[in-house]
């Protein structure tokens, strides 16, 4: 099975090592993302030396590495580097993104050094920014600076407009058994990265199933008393309608108080659930997905079997079919 994860921020790590986890070993993963991060370590690597943005590409490989726990511990250390505190791992992608023939080349050398055999792929090499266009008629543009805007965001895009999507990520796409999208900043990492010239289209025409899992909290400067149907909404004035959405996948699970005391302190709420889609597609999927702590956050051991299941499910469908029309 080839299972394709986009995203970015904190959300897509968590779906890749659910993945990893619960897939077989032959069973590939390629990790898209975004490559509009211009903030912290990442904006300062990209502004100094040119780099794509190697956060989010640091903690995709380390969600897939094979290594020992001292040595992820080690990448993810981080360096006093005057206005940004560096991770070793965005170092060495930096270096080796300026001494390889391109960034897509760097970032297979430190898959290698990391024992990962999955893609993690940029939606575009090119340098890009993101820019959003707020309801009160502003634009912002850096993806940093999205979240501070202090107004709800109307949609967002790439700049240049010109850019392209990687190719190898359209392969991907196209040749995908099941695509994932989600949970993680809806504008400033799964937007990014779908805003891409070239890669909501191939999301639509894929023939893969599509699964949105949903945020469990709100997020401050972004999606504000969104619930899930704003979450889809947004996603369809994107370019990825819900009827092309297959499953939608959201936590029930209950959060005590205390966490909740703390994350309204924050201006975050619970994503609010009730949604009820207008008609057979997607199909809701509720389920006990969060980790139980002070930080709320989807389980890999949770989320990996509802999201192998689903994706197994249309895949033997769809070879069912196969095999009665050669009949």
């Amino acid at each position: 099975m080839r299972v394709v994860a986009i995203g970015g921020g904190t959300g897509l790590p968590v779906v890749l090592t659910a993945l990893r986890r619960h897939l077989a070993s032959s069973d590939r993963i390629t990790a898209v993302v975004t490559a509009a991060d211009d903030g912290g370590s990442s904006g300062a690597l990209r502004k100094e030396y040119g780099v794509i943005p190697p956060g989010d590409i640091r903690n995709c490989l380390l969600a897939l590495a094979r290594v020992a726990p001292e040595v992820s511990a080690a990448l993810q250390y981080r360096f006093d580097g005057g206005d940004a505190q560096h991770p070793v791992g965005n170092l060495l992608l930096a270096a080796l993104d300026m001494v390889a023939t391109d960034g897509l080349t760097a970032i297979k050398l430190a898959a290698q050094l990391l024992g990962v055999n999955d893609l993690v792929l940029p939606s575009t090499t090119e340098r890009v920014h993101l820019v959003a266009e707020l309801a009160d008629g502003r634009s912002v543009y850096g993806e940093s600076s999205i979240p501070r805007s202090g107004a709800p965001i109307k949609r967002v895009r790439i700049d240049p407009a010109t850019a392209v999507a990687t190719p190898v990520v359209l392969e991907a796409l196209r040749e995908a058994d099941a695509l994932i999208l989600g949970p993680g900043s809806l504008y400033t990492s799964l937007l990014a990265t779908l805003v891409v010239p070239g890669v909501v289209e191939a999301v639509t025409s894929s023939s893969a199933t599509r699964i949105f899992v949903s945020n469990a909290m709100t997020e401050r400067g972004e999606t504000d008393g969104y619930g899930i149907a704003e979450h889809l909404e947004a996603l369809a004035s994107h370019g990825l309608p819900l009827e092309k959405l297959h499953y939608v996948v959201t936590p029930t699970t209950p959060i005590p108080a205390k966490v909740l005391g703390r994350y309204l302190s924050e201006g975050a709420v619970p994503v609010d659930a009730d949604f009820v889609p207008p008609s057979a597609s997607p199909v809701t999927v509720r389920a006990d997905l969060l980790e139980l702590g002070p930080v709320v956050r989807h389980d890999p051991d949770k989320l990996g079997p509802v999201l192998c299941d689903l994706a197994a499910r249309r895949v033997e469908t769809r070879r069912a079919l196969r095999m009665a029309a050669r009949v």
